[in-house]
């Protein structure tokens, strides 16, 4: 399968897709990126053509999946070439800033049946597929409240990683919030099926007096009465820390999400274990290529995002404001 990756000087790019793409064999047949440091690096691994204007690379390169990646204030108009295009591809999220410009991208891209993946990959972790499948068992029940909390250290690492943008809320959207906030704000839709109505948000940066905040906390309402406490932040010391709990009427989780037992109201238990932290993107890739090879929708597309994303500005308004958005009375960005 021939491979091009654009904007490789995302982080994510030599920390997980690169090595994933390489573990499984995937022919990499061209780069871009607009950092011809970036470009030099990379080939010296790689020897393949390298462009610093990804639609040279479009024109000139027979690809059959495109891993696409940019700033996030980029990506929407990245993904709309991509779309008129006709050209396959996965995009690292939140894929944009603005949900509207996002779904109108979305409606093309379902109406010419394009392939699109989007990195939402928490939906690989071992607690999510473990539900999931209770959901299939038709065990999963009505769910009541979720809570997602998803923290790490001082975003110092993005000045190291040579992606200061992420540091400045006109290029990332916003700090945690657009960076983490798809995780938490995804599988609160796709455990528990309910459309998001109402969000609520609180953030501080007076931590590490940077343009982004360092901490957001979200609340956010589901169209069947779901209660969502999301939690995001730049706050330890050093590493990665992640909690979960999901109840619904018929069980209820509260742990790690890699491994752990899933309560169940009727006394039974339902352990798991799976995949936590950088191994869901080794597995994403995978699927990736798996879901593009047999002509499979992949688990997250375009169109989840959209949704997600529509959350994100919701929370964006109300942190900035203080008052609780509806999401169908959503101001233009």
């Amino acid at each position: 399968m021939r491979i091009a990756i654009i904007g490789a000087s995302h982080w994510h790019v030599s920390l997980y897709y690169l090595p994933a793409l390489q573990q499984r064999g995937a022919d990499i047949v061209a780069i871009a990126d607009p950092s011809q440091e970036v470009l030099d690096k990379l080939g010296q691994e790689l020897d393949c053509p390298q462009y610093s204007d990804y639609c040279r690379l479009l024109d000139n390169e027979e690809i059959d999946v495109v891993f696409a990646h940019a700033p996030h204030s980029e990506m929407t108009a990245v993904a709309a070439e991509l779309v008129a295009r006709h050209q396959p591809f996965h995009m690292e999220k939140p894929m944009g800033v603005d949900w509207r410009k996002l779904e109108s991208v979305a409606a093309k891209a379902r109406t010419e049946n394009i392939f699109t993946s989007v990195a939402l990959t928490s939906r690989y972790l071992g607690v999510v597929e473990q539900l999931t499948a209770l959901q299939a068992q038709g065990e999963f029940g009505r769910a009541c409240h979720y809570y997602f909390r998803l923290l790490a250290g001082p975003p110092q690492r993005y000045i190291d990683w040579g992606v200061d943008w992420m540091l400045d809320p006109a290029t990332a959207g916003a700090g945690p919030l657009f960076n983490f906030g798809p995780h938490v704000f995804d599988l609160f839709v796709y455990l528990t099926g309910q459309r998001v109505v109402e969000v609520s948000a609180h953030w501080f940066d007076t931590l590490h007096h940077h343009k982004i905040e360092d901490f957001a906390s979200i609340t956010i309402l589901g169209d069947e009465g779901a209660i969502g406490v999301c939690e995001v932040g730049y706050i330890l010391p050093c590493g990665y820390e992640r909690y979960f709990s999901l109840s619904t009427d018929t069980l209820h989780y509260g742990g790690q999400m890699a491994s752990g037992t899933i309560l169940m109201r009727d006394g039974r238990q339902a352990p798991f274990s799976g995949l936590d932290g950088d191994e869901i993107y080794f597995k994403y890739t995978s699927d990736v290529l798996d879901c593009f090879a047999v002509g499979r929708p992949p688990r997250a597309t375009i169109h989840d995002m959209v949704a997600t994303l529509r959350v994100m500005n919701a929370a964006l308004e109300s942190a900035r404001t203080g008052k609780s958005v509806k999401l169908d009375t959503l101001p233009e960005q």
